[in-house]
């Protein structure tokens, strides 16, 4: 989160992975940090002892094609 925000500070783009259980306190913190308009990308938090290795592999690929949507969004 903060890595983020510095980067975001210099005018690099960045986008927060955070897991559901964390969006909250993740979109708090940008506020506290004064954060205007943060790319956050909340997600489904992974669960390797239950999934095969397919849909992690699938639910990956996802993430990265939203990413960079995210990031193209703002370019």
């Amino acid at each position: 989160m903060r890595d983020a925000f510095a980067a975001w500070k210099l005018g690099i783009p960045a986008v927060v992975l955070v897991h559901e259980p964390f969006a909250t306190l993740a979109k708090t913190q940008c506020q506290g940090l004064g954060a205007t308009d943060p790319l956050i990308l909340v997600y489904q938090q992974d669960a390797p002892a239950r999934e095969s290795d397919e849909d992690s592999e699938a639910k990956a690929r996802e993430v990265a094609t939203d990413i960079v949507r995210m990031l193209s969004s703002r370019g």
